[in-house]
């Protein structure tokens, strides 16, 4: 039950709501919390109002959905509350608006919206009602309180509609991007390999003492620390599952439809109202007539517009989906009346029902319990560890605890991390953590000599840091980082003296050897690939050599010809340019246009109460 409630909180949907159940029993407190103040108005629209409690418990299901799981202390530090606060503001004057606008969401809307949720849906994809109603019980919500949700969404975008989806954008700004995008340079190029870096003798120590002062800013340090960590994933306790014949049949059993790949048809599909039509088409078959050309001659349809493709039976509309799965291939069936009409097919291709060897599903229905029990293991070993830590123990000595049955799980060390996630090295370059924000955050709330508390950093695995010390903020002598110094430096004369030396040959030569075409799509000049390069080409604005540097290339160009290629309209571009202009009006437009619904609708701002309580008050977590 509990890996399945796992499973589907990967939604959306679970994601924002589940946590419903955990605040259910974290709020109970809540109301001796707040006392007479949780009642307390913060903002009112019409005769809709949100008290302090409600901003409290919505401010508490944000940061119980995160993975760090924040305070209520760090979540109003960094102004969560704020956000929680901007948030009921929009719903509620937007529910005025649609209110006084007299607007209504179609019932057909909101049935969409639950159809299209992924978490209410089976294995195979489609909906399932019994996993649609255990889901919103899981998720502690009544069906009525889901269709609100939904219909709070659905105003939205009623009401934004007319900003949302602007036509103030005319063709002379769309045809300038366009061009734009199509702009195309002759050029006449040269490609010359990078010196080698034992062509370059080593300097002397002044030579990098003065490159280093003159660069020194690259040098310096911020606050950094030093850490170990302690990564703790399902796979370490694999070795300690047991399961049985049963628990591997019992389990096949419930997975078993997703070993059966379903049988699918591609289908031709004419639908109409007009029954002549449809048994003039029909006859015309049977006369051996073709149903293409028949589609465009009584329908006006082409053979995209018929064809819906591949199809499982329960896809098709119950009136029809039995004849079609025992029609032959090629057959034509019709005319049937459905609830969309009458419907003509042609089945044109089959896909028959495969199923995976019982073998071959059992392996893989015990690999995946196997991992599903160690999961239930590992959460089974954390408590475990929680008690390790409350009894005084180490990174070393927990990773060395019976609880992980002997097996070495290596404490990894991380030295010198600064608050932005960058490794600093006095020998080597810096390099960016490759963690997940959780672990860095992580790093930077806990105590120097304090173990952090066990976070969830990705799907099921679970890391403890131990901060180990602190370094503060320094710019390193010369002698410390003389290494760094010496391979920037290296770096930075391989290109000068590459740029020297192919600036010689152009001189000699008089002239560059290759030409092309360049667009600014393309991806590569010659047999340089390096999107980048291209980008550079398109920003010369004279007409003399450049030099660039690519790769382990210095690449020689001069602009000879700058136009713009002939294109046909491509509607979807103009659509895709549109919108961008499109976002970028509607952000602009959203907050004056909720400005003045604040005022139409008398909006009345009391965050003194709130502010009264965050500031006065001490937060339990």
């Amino acid at each position: 039950m509990l890996r399945a409630l796992r499973n589907q909180t990967k939604s959306i949907f679970f994601k924002c709501f589940l946590v419903l159940l955990i605040c259910g029993f974290a709020l109970w407190g809540v109301g001796d919390l707040t006392g007479g103040v949780g009642e307390k108005k913060v903002l009112t629209v019409d005769s809709d109002y949100v008290t302090v409690e409600k901003v409290i418990n919505e401010l508490n299901r944000i940061r119980y959905s995160l993975p760090e799981r924040p305070s209520l202390q760090e979540a109003i530090k960094k102004g969560m509350h704020q956000s929680v606060l901007q948030k009921f503001e929009q719903e509620m004057l937007l529910n005025s608006e649609a209110k006084s606008l007299k607007l209504s969401v179609p019932m057909v809307v909101k049935t969409k919206a639950i159809r299209e949720e992924n978490a209410f849906k089976d294995p195979l994809g489609k909906f399932s009602q019994n996993k649609f109603l255990q889901s919103l019980k899981n998720a502690g919500l009544s069906e009525a309180k889901y269709l609100e949700m939904i219909n709070t969404e659905a105003n939205f975008k009623q009401i934004s509609m007319p900003y949302s989806l602007n036509e103030i954008y005319d063709d002379k700004i769309i045809k300038k991007l366009m061009d734009w995008q199509n702009e195309t340079r002759t050029i006449s190029y040269e490609t010359f390999e990078m010196i080698n870096k034992n062509e370059i003798s080593k300097p002397k120590d002044s030579v990098l003492e003065k490159f280093y002062n003159v660069n020194e800013a690259n040098y310096k340090i911020p606050l950094t620390r030093n850490i170990k960590f302690l990564e703790i994933d399902p796979s370490i306790f694999e070795d300690q599952v047991v399961i049985n014949q049963k628990q591997i049949n019992d389990k096949y059993e419930i997975e078993k439809s997703n070993y059966l790949i379903q049988e699918k048809r591609e289908i031709l599909q004419i639908t109409t109202q007009d029954k002549t039509k449809a048994t003039k088409f029909i006859n015309s078959i049977n006369n051996g007539n073709d149903f293409i050309e028949l589609a465009k001659k009584y329908f006006d349809l082409s053979e995209n517009d018929t064809n819906i493709g591949f199809v499982e039976k329960t896809e098709l509309p119950v009136d029809s989906a039995d004849k079609i799965f025992k029609a032959n291939l090629n057959e034509v069936l019709g005319p049937i009346k459905t609830k969309f009409g009458l419907s003509i097919y042609k089945i044109i291709n089959i896909v028959k029902e495969k199923k995976v060897k019982y073998e071959d599903a059992i392996k893989d229905v015990e690999k995946k319990l196997v991992k599903e029990l160690s999961v239930e293991i590992l959460f089974e070993k954390l408590d475990e560890v929680e008690d390790l830590i409350a009894e005084g123990n180490n990174l070393d000595e927990i990773s060395k605890s019976e609880l992980f049955n002997k097996k070495n799980v290596p404490v990894k060390n991380i030295n010198m991390i600064s608050k932005d996630g960058q490794i600093y090295s006095y020998l080597t370059e810096k390099k960016f953590l490759n963690k997940e924000r959780a672990f860095l955050e992580n790093i930077w709330k806990t105590d120097v000599d304090e173990l952090s508390e066990i976070f969830n950093s990705s799907e099921d695995t679970f890391n403890l840091i131990e901060v180990i010390s602190e370094n503060s903020e320094e710019l390193p002598p010369f002698v410390k980082v003389k290494t760094n110094v010496y391979n920037d430096w290296l770096n930075k004369e391989i290109i000068l003296k590459s740029k020297e030396k192919a600036k010689q040959t152009v001189l000699r030569k008089n002239n560059l050897s290759l030409k092309a075409i360049v667009e600014r799509t393309s991806k590569s000049i010659g047999k340089i690939n390096d999107a980048f390069l291209v980008n550079k080409v398109f920003d010369i604005e004279n007409k003399e050599i450049n030099f660039l540097k690519s790769q382990n290339y210095i690449f020689a160009v001069k602009v000879l010809k700058t136009m713009t290629k002939k294109y046909t309209f491509n509607k979807e571009i103009y659509n895709n340019l549109h919108k961008t202009l499109s976002r970028s009006f509607f952000n602009d437009f959203s907050n004056f246009y909720f400005q003045n619904l604040a005022l139409k609708h008398k909006l009345k701002r009391n965050y003194s109460e709130i502010d009264k309580f965050l500031n006065e008050k001490e937060i339990i977590n």
